[in-house]
């Protein structure tokens, strides 16, 4: 049997592990984790929906009635559910809502529900701006620095807002053409504000934090301070985050490929995003989550990283297999047939020698995570299918 088939049943196996009556949960380890989190089982349903398994599509739609029965009075779908004491917790809050908008879409509608989750995120705009803002470490990263206007988060926001526009176009022509209109503004502001052009400048990236209209001087006609660019510094790429004249530095391979997949990427930028990926060898183990690494003494650099995310490990440049599924996606979507197959080889390695574990090492590739992750299994079979049919089934 061919390794990516091998693997691909590897897979399913894993999923069923993961599936109890409360939903899909993350791991499905007795010591892994037991939570049924938003992110995490709406990303596996990308893939787990195309297994004709009972158990496994049974805990897909678990998954989202929990989430859905626990969210807030104002709308907010919980970063997770625990399985034992039926608790919900919201603290890593960001990104959650708009996974299970899409994961909603794709398996069970739920337009009055959608309505409900997308006017919680259009409050989450607190300039104007049309994108989504939020807190320190509370998307799935949730260890980590990226703030303020993530790009992982509004790339989401795009696909959300598509995904709600696909699922109403029929029932609510009006309301579905406002999400599109919603959507591509989005993506407009992430090009016009995101894209580093690798000219050095960063006065394009930190003036929507002015309060006045000259970008040069400051309302008394003193001049402004302007941050420099230290790393990358010649190459082309999305920013990770926008702050107050502030910015990340880093390449963040998960929001770049939800950039490209949700299609705020155009074809240039999408190939200069896809050759920096090999340029920089981020798929020797598909895919290293960031480059470079963050060390201590940087800006982004913080105590409560701990040992865990250490450089080249965990969020910071640590290799995790469900962006792996992802970095397949934009592959074949971007045309790339052949990297698309080569790189779902690699990523059926990875996952064999882990056991679908959540994360390995940057540099080494050993696994340091937990077994059994539902993602990792999960976003293998989407890279499969699409690698498989030639084509990404995304909103």
């Amino acid at each position: 049997m061919d390794l990516t088939e091998r693997v691909y049943r590897g897979a399913i196996e894993s999923l069923r592990r993961c599936s109890v009556p409360h939903g899909l949960k993350a791991s499905g380890l007795p010591r892994g984790h037991r939570q049924i989190w938003a992110r995490d089982s709406m990303i596996s349903l990308l893939g787990a929906r195309f297994i004709p398994d009972d158990r496994i599509q049974c805990a897909l739609h678990a998954s989202l009635s929990s989430l859905k029965r626990h969210r807030s009075s104002t709308g907010q779908i919980p970063n997770h559910v625990d399985c034992e004491t039926g608790r919900a917790n919201f603290r890593a809050y960001a990104d959650g809502g708009l996974w299970w908008v899409v994961g909603s879409t794709l398996l069970a509608p739920d337009p009055s529900t959608v309505r409900t989750v997308l006017a919680w995120y259009a409050c989450q705009d607190v300039d104007g701006t049309g994108l989504l803002q939020m807190q320190e470490g509370s998307d799935w990263q949730d260890l980590f620095c990226t703030r303020g206007k993530g790009l992982c988060l509004n790339a989401l926001y795009v696909i959300a807002l598509r995904a709600a526009a696909r699922q109403m176009a029929q029932e609510a022509p009006q309301e579905s053409e406002g999400f599109l209109r919603q959507a591509a503004r989005v993506a407009d502001q992430v090009n016009r504000l995101f894209w580093y052009r690798g000219d050095g400048c960063m006065l394009p990236h930190i003036a929507h934090t002015f309060s006045t209209e000259d970008l040069r001087r400051d309302s008394l006609g003193r001049e402004r301070w302007i941050p420099q660019k230290r790393q990358l510094v010649d190459e082309q790429y999305y920013l990770p985050y926008l702050g107050f004249r502030a910015f990340g530095e880093w390449f963040d391979s998960f929001a770049n490929l939800l950039a490209i997949l949700s299609g705020v990427a155009g074809p240039r930028q999408t190939g200069a995003i896809l050759d920096f990926i090999e340029r920089h060898s981020l798929n020797a183990w598909p895919l290293r989550s960031l480059t470079p690494a963050v060390r201590p003494g940087d800006p982004d650099w913080r105590d409560y990283y701990g040992a865990l995310n250490l450089p080249h490990q965990y969020h910071n440049g640590g290799v995790w297999p469900f962006i792996g599924g992802f970095y397949v996606a934009a592959l074949v979507k971007a045309g790339r047939q052949s990297a698309a197959e080569r790189a779902l080889r690699s990523l059926a390695e990875l996952n064999e020698r882990g056991g679908f574990n959540e994360w390995h090492h940057g540099e080494s590739g050993a696994p340091m995570g937990v077994n059994d992750q539902a993602w990792s299994a999960g976003m293998y079979v989407f890279a499969f299918e699409c690698v498989r049919t030639g084509r990404v089934d995304l909103p």
